[in-house]
């Protein structure tokens, strides 16, 4: 039985013997982390704009099929397809002082740019259709743009992890890890209708008030984390 323990004693010693020379032998290497960003700022390319058609805006006066005859026409004006860009959300009907049923129709318009959308707002008014909104604006190519600004944050951490390197007189080697920690890209946008009112304004100013639409840019977020290889011989 003593053998046996002094046996098991010496073995355990060159155990630990063995994991100390081994650890001895670990090399460290050489790395460099950091973060990588990027932003990109589109204009919007795709924008909805909400039209009701409403008989209460006119308390019954002009029915819906009316409206809906002088919005046709407007859009025609604008060079709108009707048919490829606007659909039919949905309609209903409301209960007027007694008076009867009045219906409303609520459609979606989809125009390509901000210019467009002021042409679609002056024919709408003068047709007296009114009840007209922005409702969302994004790009086409978002994806694309988003692919871009993945790419740019890439680049932007390796031009850190250069940066950093040079400054101690090293060189960066290959990437070998990549982490890629945006969550949600960012797309903030929101429209606006900035209207000229020329009541509101001067009383000297009698020219006729216009629209004007403008959007904000789309802003698309992207951030990284990457891992080089660090060259340790200084240049």
């Amino acid at each position: 039985m003593k053998k046996f323990f002094i046996v098991m004693a010496a073995v355990a010693m060159a155990i630990v013997a063995v994991e100390e020379a081994s650890a001895q032998n670990l090399q460290v290497i050489p790395s460099v982390s950091v973060n990588g960003s990027a932003q990109i700022k589109v204009t919007p390319d795709v924008i909805y704009l909400t039209i009701k058609l409403d008989e209460s805006d006119t308390k019954g006066k002009v029915t819906v099929e009316e409206q809906r005859k002088g919005m046709f026409s407007a859009l025609k004006k604008c060079g709108i397809d009707i048919e490829k860009q606007l659909s039919v959300q949905g309609m209903s009907s409301s209960f007027y002082r007694k008076r009867g049923s009045l219906a409303a129709t609520q459609y979606e318009l989809k125009v390509g740019s901000a210019d467009e959308a002021r042409k679609v707002f002056e024919q709408l008014e003068k047709v007296g259709v009114v009840n007209v909104n922005i409702s969302r604006a994004t790009s086409s190519k978002l994806e694309e743009y988003r692919t871009e600004a993945r790419q740019a944050a890439m680049r932007n951490a390796q031009m850190r992890a250069s940066q950093l390197a040079e400054a101690v007189g090293q060189t960066i080697g290959a990437c070998y890890e990549i982490n890629d920690y945006t969550t949600n890209v960012e797309v903030s946008t929101r429209g606006r209708l900035l209207m000229k009112n020329a009541v509101m304004m001067d009383a000297a100013v009698t020219e006729e008030a216009e629209p004007e639409v403008d959007f904000e840019q789309i802003v698309i977020n992207y951030n990284i984390s990457a891992k080089f290889y660090l060259n340790t011989e200084k240049q």
